[in-house]
């Protein structure tokens, strides 16, 4: 088996929905010592794309059932130096 099927083993589609023509996917990688989430946004009015890396399952649910806030909480953060 080769990195890149070891790395898709790990990782599950956990959950979709579609609505008003956004479509929004949620992935848990839990092959490592982290979990690891995306949230894939899809709006297939505009042909845009959008992509979120939650740091934990509570975020990766806020962010798959309201990505656009989870956008504007992750854009409020203050950067580091």
């Amino acid at each position: 088996m080769t990195a890149v099927a070891q790395v898709l083993d790990n990782e599950s589609h956990f959950g979709h929905r579609e609505s008003g023509g956004l479509v929004v996917d949620l992935f848990w990688n839990h092959g490592n010592v982290n979990d690891e989430f995306r949230v894939e946004v899809a709006d297939r009015r505009g042909g845009k794309r959008l992509l979120l890396y939650p740091t934990t399952g509570r975020e990766a649910v806020h962010a798959f059932y309201h990505p656009f806030a989870a956008l504007a909480a992750i854009a409020d953060r203050p950067r580091a130096a």
